[in-house]
């Protein structure tokens, strides 16, 4: 993927994360690129359907955590770690509400 369009998927997401949980799991796809700053064909042009984007939410989050734990295997103790990265996956929770219910749901 070329740089400018890596960048763009990037914003797409950090962009749709806060909107969907602002506004829930049924945001419009105008609304999101609305607020991305970007045309709707732009956001289609990444994210084709909804559930692409949910897909590409959850990889980018998922893959925070897990550098968040990787963080955190090696600077604190077993205890403070776990304790923290409880933190972590509750705030995750809080801000992706209706991804989870979504996941969920698919389960």
């Amino acid at each position: 993927m070329r740089v400018d369009a890596q960048r763009n998927r990037d914003h797409l997401l950090a962009v749709a994360g806060p909107v969907i949980a602002e506004q829930g799991i049924d945001v419009s796809m105008r609304d999101i690129a609305r607020r991305a700053g970007v045309g709707l064909a732009t956001l289609l042009r990444h994210f084709p359907t909804r559930e692409a984007l949910l897909e590409g939410l959850l990889h980018a989050s998922f893959g925070d955590l897990t550098t968040r734990a990787s963080e955190l295997e090696t600077a604190h103790t077993a205890e403070d770690a776990l304790v923290s990265w409880v933190r972590d996956c509750v705030a995750w929770t809080t801000e992706y509400r209706g991804v989870t219910v979504l996941m969920a749901a698919a389960i």
